[in-house]
């Protein structure tokens, strides 16, 4: 299943906004040498997008909270390097154009309603839903189809 663009948003600012908060702390509040904060903000950095695509093959935090995986065309699961290449390319482009990648994503998934975008075509990879519910059974459950509901007629 092909996840809505609005999830791959909200996973993706869950990814930056622990790198967001270091940038906010290293550029305002923390005082010390110049490679002390580069280096601060390169770790957060790895431990949040790096290591769980490492560990989790094709999550990251946010992907996991939104219920999506990053995966080959085939539905295979992609090499631990591709991914991190693809997000190593799509942080660079994100933050370079201060998001106007991420708007030129948006705008290209909703012509096509394909859930691709260019670093996905780049790298060969979509992103798939992982979350198993079921559409008719999330229908069933709705207002006015309980049994007790039923047998008073509504």
């Amino acid at each position: 299943m092909v996840p809505r663009f609005e999830r791959r948003v909200i996973a993706f600012s869950i990814d930056i906004s622990a790198l967001a908060i270091t940038m906010l702390l290293v550029g305002l509040g923390i005082q010390g040498k110049l490679g002390l904060k580069y280096l601060l903000v390169l770790l957060v950095f790895v431990l949040t997008s790096i290591v769980p695509l490492i560990l989790s093959k094709g999550q990251t935090f946010g992907k996991r909270i939104q219920g999506i995986k990053v995966v080959n065309l085939d539905d295979s699961n992609t090499k631990t390097y591709v991914l991190i290449l693809r997000e190593l390319f799509k942080m660079i482009l994100s933050i370079s154009t201060f998001g106007i990648y991420s708007l030129v994503c948006y705008f290209a998934l909703t012509e096509k309603g394909k859930s691709r975008t260019i670093h996905d075509y780049i790298f060969k990879t979509k992103v798939i839903s992982t979350l198993k519910r079921d559409v008719k059974k999330r229908e069933e459950h709705f207002l006015g189809t309980s049994e007790s509901l039923k047998k008073k007629g509504l």
